[in-house]
């Protein structure tokens, strides 16, 4: 991690790239959590902070395997700790070093579903499985968990994507935007945007995260976004849209602008703000941290003051589950955590169950939330 990354934060922040880079080395070591809070702590006392990152760099690398041969010792003693934190509770898990770079394989989770289904612009459907073999169309290639769609002049119709529990999907459109489907999600799209004015795509259900190309790399079309209750118009940038709960859909900006039509209103959103639309009707918009709303892309699951049913409704997206709550007042208690998305369900569970909120019962792809009892 460079010293100016780690300035720029303490200064005004890092946008969505850097901030993960930032996150994967301050969670790998110890070291790395104590040089960066030191930091912060003396940031402020002088504008002209000089530290040797050289010599505290060697210091770091020569701590690094003794870090991996401790990182259990920490996990433990943050356990026994955070049970007697007052509320809300934080709780956190990590990878050792050697392992931060590994790559989600969601074939490994507990229940993992039927594949990727794609439906091209004939109605023939393809599923991409759990290998990793190529397939491809007269204008589509596509694996596992990645889609690109050929440049094609003609007009043509429309294809379809559905991500099912516990998957992930990427797509390249023939614009060259891409676009990032979570679990649980569907998108229509064209094969071609060539004889159109624009560029439209439908987003049905679910979570996408879109970098969309330049209106002036594609003949001055915008690109549009549309939900059953709103559309985005794009010139070009990066944004984040949910769309699970039914009649409620939530965006995230993250860079550009764009403009939001909401019935037969609009409004413009700049980069960090958020916006909630319920049944046309625009019902908020605040500035967030987004990357808070974008981890998911990166294969975390990161929740900051969510409740415990909000935190369960993004776990059962991942792990098919049934959840029940022995008493309403338990959905309502509040967590902080940070996970990856390969973790075991039933090690999230326990690590939970350390803060002694709540207890779970697993059965199955059923959980009973109790209250918690010594």
């Amino acid at each position: 991690m460079e010293y100016s990354l780690l300035v720029k934060r303490l200064k005004k922040g890092l946008n969505p790239k850097e901030e993960k880079q930032f996150q994967e080395w301050y969670f790998s070591s110890p070291d790395h959590r104590v040089y960066y809070e030191n930091l912060k702590n003396n940031f402020h006392d002088s504008r002209d902070l000089k530290i040797n990152t050289s010599k505290a760099w060697e210091k770091v690398d020569k701590k690094i395997v003794k870090a991996k041969n401790n990182y259990w010792k920490y996990v433990i003693a943050a356990i026994v700790v955070v049970g007697f934190l007052s509320f809300p509770i934080y709780f956190f898990l990590s990878t050792p070093l050697e392992q931060k770079n590994k790559v989600v394989n969601v074939n490994e989770l507990e229940s993992p579903s039927e594949g990727v289904i794609f439906k091209d612009q004939n109605g023939n459907s393809v599923t991409f499985g759990k290998n990793d073999s190529v397939v491809s169309g007269k204008y589509y290639q596509g694996s596992k968990n990645q889609l690109k769609i050929a440049k094609v002049s003609e007009a043509v119709g429309i294809n379809t994507i559905i991500v099912p529990t516990g998957k992930q999907f990427n797509i390249e459109l023939s614009d060259g935007t891409k676009v990032t489907l979570n679990a649980k999600s569907k998108l229509e799209f064209p094969t071609s945007f060539s004889e159109s004015d624009h560029r439209k795509i439908n987003l049905i259900y679910g979570e996408a995260y879109f970098e969309v190309t330049p209106a002036s790399e594609n003949n001055d079309k915008k690109f549009i976004v549309e939900n059953s209750n709103q559309n985005i118009e794009v010139i070009g940038t990066s944004f984040n849209i949910e769309n699970y709960n039914e009649g409620e859909i939530v965006t995230t900006l993250v860079e550009g602008k764009i403009n939001l039509l909401y019935g037969k209103d609009k409004t413009v959103m700049t980069p960090g703000q958020q916006s909630t639309v319920k049944n046309q009707n625009l019902e908020a918009i605040k500035k967030v941290e987004v990357y808070d709303y974008v981890a998911w892309k990166d294969g975390m699951f990161l929740f900051k003051d969510k409740s415990l049913e909000d935190i369960f409704n993004v776990l059962s997206r991942w792990y098919d589950i049934e959840v029940e709550f022995e008493q309403k007042t338990l959905q309502e208690i509040k967590f902080n955590g940070r996970f990856k998305q390969q973790q075991k369900l039933k090690n999230i569970l326990h690590i939970i169950e350390n803060t002694k909120r709540a207890r779970f019962e697993l059965n199955g792809n059923k959980i009973k939330v109790m209250q918690y009892q010594e």
